[in-house]
Parts: structure tokens; sequence; C-alpha cells
């Protein structure tokens, strides 16, 4: 019914012509109501009619672009909005505002589109709506990162309005604006307004000269000169620093030195030695000079008075100057045993010393009492931080720091939890601040630094892209401002990949995980997240992502964020027909219960079985996936996959020799170094082969067997294991690796014999150096690896060669256990000296009777007369009965005993 009616409307409009000025409101609601009755197939069909009637019939066609603009932004992933914009641009040419605003907010209630709002807000003001206007503007400075006029007015309209905090914001936001496009000129009035309505701009002024000095020194040092007008009652060492930034771009501005030559006489007026600095360093009189190097030579010059703490560069000393006149320089040195001082000519001081001020962290290692600074620097960080920055500068970096701090006052042991709190002091407070081109160096402020430009600053320091999203993550989570401008800059690196300059969509020639992730990141700030003033690209969709992607394995698996990665799967459950095919596809990418649960919701299990044997069927390209569904899945799928228990067990066995050979030719190591140590677990610490063989006939102990016999790389005596389990479980069994023996031979010592509880704690000491000590000692080469430079890092060096110790113990430990054989008590042949024995001999030589007890080299232990079978006194030994007398010789020493006794003993 609601297709006829479509239909009829179309064909009412056509007959009568109606024009733009025929249209109500009232067209539009009834227009509405034709639409909410269509089902998904009438309204692809509707949108068919309408564009058919558009090309075909009348291109003008109200009703037809209505109906059609509509449908058009209701597809899930792939709105239009153009022909709703083109009708609303044609209403306005028409004046007719209210239809207008209907079309507008039919548009913004599915997205914040920047053209609906620059159109709706023009019919607000042609409307005399201000109020409404202003509100529009808002929004519309937040999603338009080029508009420039609007932010202007804003900023005056909140100035007027006594908005002062508000009106600073938006002037900020305009000159950021400005910059981007390096459009200097409009700067200097906007900033003149900002410095005016706040007092407290100096780093902000300093900071946005310096980014116009990238460009225009003439724009940068006009900025600079306001900021001095402003700023001139104010503190003198910010004059100081405005003049001679000046002349840092401008040696020649005569202003600036003359200036810069008040504020000195101002700062140092109580000065000795005032103006023989100025005229020794030629920034006053006659002689023409680089006023720089004037600059310098003064401020070397001025800091040298009486009390000045000096260090002295050739000796390392840190002193204090006595006197000071213009010949000499008489300063005591700490340690020094004369009580006269040292004197040195004043040339011959000013270049082997250096002024230091009293809070310098050399100072204060040669003023303060070690435990006093040790115990200021180990428990109040932030002050320790302000000086180790203010000593170097205002800026330094970890590897300074530590250079400084161990082990003149910490020890190396304690640096790395020190470190570690540092950092976490260096992200939280507003004092410190990340150096824009380098992100190792953190600086020290002048004045608090706000939450969000924090952030901003950490976010782009970020060198991978996936912990960009989680700095914005935290920025959200964390409640800041995202309204403000270090947000928007955050987004618009993610929104940068779909539009250009001018704010239009452009096209993906080549889509990956960064731009999908973008995509599914900017979606959920508007859809989940309700920033509507975030743009979305308005000409693509996920479904033109996913169509373009050659291989959307390798998009998805990329994706290092949870939540971007489960939007992505939702996208494609609810947009491309053949999901099931893809979920399978993508699982081994993302190995949860998420997909999983979807094939259970939607009642999908022959899918979900699917993607069951799936995983067996490819399990050597699919390991991962494997593992996680034996030890995740559903038993009751298990069940019915056709696959019995041995039939699964035999596969991981096929499984782990696969792995084990992919580590060996170094293919993907660390994933198969993972999946090799989920199947060690499942196949002997969750007991799973010995099950299988204690509930298994002897056929399936010989496959398993087999199996395990050609495991490459087995490690830790496993095969021994399997091997004794399937002895007690079937006592004659024949190994087909193993030749026979006589009954006399079968404990010749040409192995590693032990016993089963020897095996064992060699087992666990291996698992503790697997488990244990390599991840601890691993941690401490990280933490030492982010001190700086390795060539200088002694703990990073200790690190590693203990690292080498472990692993060449574990190695050592590896081979032994591989080459242990577990004896049992029903093993051992008590009628002659072998393992398990104890035998009593006589020494013929020296007509004393003696006893040993002959075990293996685990279980040996000479004081207590425990003799190790393969040691070669053990040799000797093994194999004679009782009342027999033999002898031998080692080492050039005799031996001649008779067999008295041979008992079994417990083990």
């Amino acid at each position: 019914m609601g297709i006829q009616e479509i239909e009829q409307v179309l064909k009412e409009e056509q007959w009568t012509r109606a024009s733009a000025s025929a249209f109500t409101v009232a067209n539009f609601e009834t227009f509405d109501r034709l639409i909410e009755h269509l089902d998904d197939e009438q309204k692809i069909e509707a949108r068919d009619m309408c564009e058919r009637h558009i090309r075909d019939r009348e291109k003008n066609s109200v009703v037809a672009h209505y109906i059609n603009g509509v449908l058009s932004i209701q597809r899930k992933g792939s709105e239009n909005f153009l022909p709703l914009l083109n009708l609303i641009e044609l209403f306005s040419e028409h004046k007719r505002w209210n239809i207008v605003e209907y079309l507008a907010q039919k548009i913004l209630n599915k997205s914040e589109n920047r053209h609906a709002l620059r159109l709706l807000a023009q019919s607000y003001e042609a409307t005399g709506k201000h109020e409404k206007k202003i509100e529009l503007w808002e929004r519309l400075v937040n999603v338009d990162y080029e508009e420039v006029d609007i932010l202007k007015q804003l900023g005056t309209y909140a100035l007027e309005a006594g908005k002062t905090e508000k009106a600073v914001s938006y002037f900020k936001k305009t000159i950021n604006r400005l910059l981007k496009r390096k459009d200097f000129t409009p700067i200097r009035q906007i900033h003149e307004i900002v410095i005016a309505n706040d007092p407290h701009q100096f780093d902000y002024s300093m900071n946005l000269a310096e980014q116009i000095a990238a460009t225009s020194n003439s724009s940068a040092v006009a900025i600079l000169r306001d900021a001095a007008e402003a700023y001139k009652k104010d503190d003198v060492d910010q004059m100081i620093e405005i003049q001679k930034r000046i002349l840092t771009l401008d040696r020649d501005d005569a202003i600036a030195r003359d200036q810069l030559i008040k504020s000195y006489r101002k700062k140092y007026k109580e000065h000795s030695r005032l103006e023989s600095c100025l005229e020794s360093s030629a920034l006053v009189g006659m002689i023409a000079r680089d006023v720089l190097l004037s600059i310098e030579d003064f401020e070397t010059n001025i800091a040298f008075d009486k009390g000045t703490f000096v260090f002295q560069n050739s000796t390392g000393r840190i002193g204090r100057i006595r006197s000071i006149d213009e010949t000499d320089v008489i300063v005591d040195f700490a340690g020094q045993a004369t009580t006269q001082g040292s004197r040195l000519s004043t040339n011959m001081a000013f270049k082997s010393l250096q002024a230091l001020p009293k809070s310098h962290i050399w100072v204060l290692k040669s003023a303060l009492p070690k435990q006093r600074l040790y115990d200021k620097v180990k428990n109040d960080i932030p002050w320790t931080l302000n000086i180790l920055m203010s000593s170097n500068g205002g800026q330094s970096n970890l590897r300074d720091m530590k250079a400084e701090l161990v082990p003149s006052i910490l020890e190396a042991k304690e640096w790395t939890s020190w470190m570690n709190q540092a950092k976490k002091e260096l992200m939280a407070n507003p004092l410190f601040d990340l150096s824009p081109t380098d992100s190792d160096v953190y600086l020290l402020r002048s004045t608090p630094i706000s939450y969000e430009e924090k952030q901003l600053s950490i976010f782009r320091s970020e060198r991978d892209f996936y912990d960009k999203i989680r700095r914005l993550r935290e920025f959200i989570s964390n409640k800041g401002d995202v309204e403000s401008d270090y947000f928007l800059e955050m987004v618009g690196f993610f929104s940068e990949f779909f539009f250009e300059e001018n704010g239009v969509s452009k096209p993906i020639v080549v889509t990956n995980d960064v731009i999908m992730s973008s995509y599914l990141l900017l979606e959920e700030l508007v859809k989940k997240q309700g920033m509507h003033f975030v743009a979305l690209p308005e000409a693509i969709g996920f479904v033109d992502l996913f169509e373009r992607s050659e291989d959307i394995y390798e998009v998805f698996v990329p994706i290092r964020d949870s939540e971007l990665k489960k939007s992505f799967i939702d996208h494609i459950v609810d947009e491309i027909p053949s999901w099931p095919k893809v979920l399978i596809e993508i699982f081994p990418g993302y190995l949860t219960s998420y997909i999983p649960d979807i094939f259970r919701q939607n009642k999908k299990n022959a899918d979900l079985l699917k993607l069951y044997k799936d995983a067996v069927e490819n399990f050597k390209d699919k390991g991962a996936t494997l593992i996680y569904l034996l030890r995740n899945g559903d038993k009751k799928v298990w069940d019915k996959s056709g696959y019995t228990k041995e039939q699964l067990l035999y596969i991981q066995l096929q499984l782990l020799d696969a792995v084990n050979r992919y580590i060996d030719a170094k293919r993907d190591a660390p994933e198969n170094r993972k999946n090799s140590k989920a199947l060690m677990n499942l196949l002997f610490d969750d007991k799973q082969i010995f099950t299988c063989i204690e509930e298994g006939d002897e056929e399936n102990a010989q496959r398993i067997y087999s199996l395990v016999a050609n495991v490459f790389n087995l490690p830790g005596g496993k095969k021994i294991e399997v091997k004794h389990a399937i002895s007690v479980r079937f006592p004659g069994f024949k190994f087909f690796d193993e030749a026979p023996v006589s009954q006399r031979e079968a404990f010749v010592p040409t192995g590693l014999f032990c016993t089963a509880a020897s095996l064992e704690a060699k087992k666990k000491e291996l698992d503790y150096i697997q488990h244990v000590e390599l991840p601890e000692i691993a941690k401490e080469i990280g933490a030492a690896r982010e001190m700086g430079d390795l060539r200088e890092n002694s703990e990073y060096k200790y690190g590693k060669e203990k690292q080498t110790l472990i692993q060449n113990n574990l190695r050592r430990l590896s081979e032994e256990i591989d080459r242990a054989s577990v004896v049992t008590p029903d093993m051992v042949d008590g009628s002659k000296v072998g393992f398990g024995t104890k035998v009593t001999l006589m020494d013929n030589l020296k007509g004393e009777e003696v006893t040993y007890t002959i075990m293996g080299q685990w279980e040996a232990n000479p004081n207590e007369n425990i003799i190790n079978i393969s040691a070669p006194f053990g040799r000797e030994l093994v194999n004679h009965e009782v009342d027999e007398r033999f002898t031998f010789t080692i080492n050039e020493q005799s031996y001649d005993f008779t067999v008295k006794k041979i008992e079994k003993i417990d083990f």
C-alpha cells in the first residue's frame, strides 16, 4: 500500500507542477508517514522508484528528492545527506525557513553535518533567532575545523556577555586554526584581545611566537612586542625573556635592546658589578658587537657576585665566592685545606667557573648532609624533578636524571622504583610537560598546564597508532573537556584520513586497519559517546571499507583495540549477508567467546560447528585457534564434531611437533613459543596424555608413544614420563625404539638414572627457572633498557649477564632431564650391585668393611657414601655379586674389594 501511495504523490506533483513555494511542513510530515509503513524491501523499491523518477521524468522533483533523501540517511553504514542538503538550499532560496528547519533537523538527528548546521544557522539569522543561531555556531565550530570567522564572532559575543574565560578559549581556538592556515595577519589583533583579558598568558604568548617564527620572524616579533607591552608591570624575568627572544629573531632591533638593558638594570640594581658587566659585554657603549654574544657575556659575568656558588670545570669542585672585584675572585671550595681560599683572576674565573643557583643539584649535593638529601630525593619526587630540571635549563630526560642521582644519592637497585614513581609524577603533575620535538624530554613550566593540554602533548608523543587511541580513551574516561580544541586535535588525527583540508570527503584508494579503526573510532564517539560535534565521513561507510579490502583478515587482525574489534564484528553481522563465513575467517584474529556467542545467539549452530571443524582440519595454520577451542570450547560442540578424545590428542601431538619445528626455523617464533607452551600445559600439566593412556587400550598407547617419540625438541624428559606411564599401564609393552638387552646389562650406566622423586624435583626446578627467574630478569632488563644509552648502562649489562647464566642453567637442566631414565624399585635386581642397592664391601687393602649406596647423579652425596652410578668409582662397583673379589685403579690409586652383602633400598 505504501509504494502505491508514494507513486501517487509523485504523479500528483508532476501533474500540478508544484513549485517549492507550494510545499508546507505538513506535506513532508505526510511523506514521513508513508515511509514509516515501508518494510526493508519496499524501502529499496521506493528509493529505486524515486531515482528513476528524477532521472527520467522530473529532475527537480521535491517529493522524489525528499523520499530518496530520507531513505538514504536511513541506510545503515552508508548515509547520503546530499539529496536533503540540496532541498534545504532550494527552500533557503525561497525563504521557506520553517521547511529549512524541518529538513535540517532530519539530517542533524543522524549526524552533526556541517553543511546542515550552517544552513540552519543562516535560517535562524534570517528569522532573528539569535540564541538558537549561537547554539548552532557552537556546534558548527566543533565539527568544522576550518571555520574561523564564526569562531571569532563567538568569542566576541562571549566577551560582550561577560564570559571572559569562554571568550578567551574561543579566541585561542581561532588563533590555532589561523596558525594551521599560516594566516598570521589576523592573529596579532586576536592575541591582543587574549592578553588584554587574561594577564596570565605569558607561556601562551611565548609559544605562539615560537610557532609563528618558524614561518615569519617579523610576525613573531610583533606578537612578542605586544606581549611585552601587556606584561611590562609583571615579572622582570618575563620581560627579559621576551626581549631576548625578539633579539634572537632580529638582532638589530634597537627598541628591544634598550628595553632589555632597562630590565637588566631593574633586576640587578643591587648587584655590585652591574655597570662594569654591562660595559664589558658591550651591551652599552659604542663598541659594535653581535648582541647575542653580548647577552651571553653579560649573563655569564653578572652571575658572579659575593656569595655565588660556582662549579670548577677542571676539577669538578663546588665552591662559593668569598669576594670579587675587577681583578680577582676568591673562592672557598668544599673540602679545601687552606682557610685563605683560592684566588683566581677575574678573566680566569669567568672561563673556568660556572655560576650555580643555590637550588642547583650540584650545590645541594655539596652543601646538604648526604642522609638529609637522600631522604628528600627518595620521599619528595616532585621537588626532586623540579630541582633536576631547573638545574638543566628547565628540561631533562630520564637518562640524565639517573646520571645525576645514581650512585651519588640513590643506589643502583633503587633507581627502577624511583623512576617508575617519577614517570607517574611527570605524567600527572601540571608543572611538567613534554617537549614537542623530543618525546623523551620533559619540560618544567613556569605556570601549570591544563589536563587537556598535557594529554594532547602525551598524545602527540605517542608513536604507535593504537597508543594514540588508548590516550584518547583515557582522556574521555578521566573526564577531560571533550569540547576543547585539545581533544578536537586528537580527534582530527583520525578524521584526517577521510577529510581534505576543505572538509570534503576524499576517496579511499587503499584501506587498511588504520583507516578502518579510525572510522570505527569516530563512529563510536558519535553514536556511543554522544559526541555529535565529531564529524563522520559522510560519503563512505563500513560496507564501502569492507568491500575495498582485498583481505579482510589482514585488516581485522592488526586492530589492537578490543572495543573496535567488537564494533567491526557487529558491523559484519548487521551489514554483510555472508557474515557467518566472514566470522569464521576472522575468528583466529580475536580468540574470545565473542564470536562463538554471536553464532549461538543467532542460532547458527551449523556454522559454529564449521568453526570448530575448520580449526581441526587446518590445525597447522590455525594452531592458536585450535588450542583456544580445546581449552575454552563448548563440550557439546566438540561431541558433535565427530572427533574422539584420542583423535584430538593425536592432533595436538602433531601440532606440538609442527610448532617446535617452526620455532627452530625461527618462523613466527614468539607466537609459536606461546602455542608450544599452551600445548605442553594441555598435554602434560593437565594430564590429558596420561588420562588417555590410562583409559585407552595398548594400540592407543602405541599410537601415542609413536607420536611423542617423534615430537621435535620435546623438552624436559617428557618422553620418559610417557614411557613410564605406558610401562605401568601395560607391563609387557614393547617400545619400538628400545633394543632388547640381557638381564645383566639392564642397568649398565650409559644414561642418567634417577628416581621418580628426583625427576619430579628437577622438573619443578626447571619450571621455576622458566616461569619465575627468567620473567623476573626479563622485567629487570626491560626497566634498565628504558634508562637510555645501553653502552653506559651498568644495570642493563648486569641483567644481560645474569640472564645468560640463567639460560645456560636452564639449557643444562633441560638436557639432563631429557636424558633421564626413571628406575622404580621393582626394576632393581638385588643379586648384584646396581642402582638402588646398598653394598657392604671388605676393603682388602685396609682390612675393614665399608658400605656404599648406589644411586644416580641427582641423588649422589659422597659425604654420606651415596655414590653416582655414572661416576668412575660407581661404574667399577656395579654388576658384582656377593663373595666376588675385584680390583681396579682410578687416578693412580688402587682398590681391592670383596662383596660381603647386597641389599635393595627403599626409594
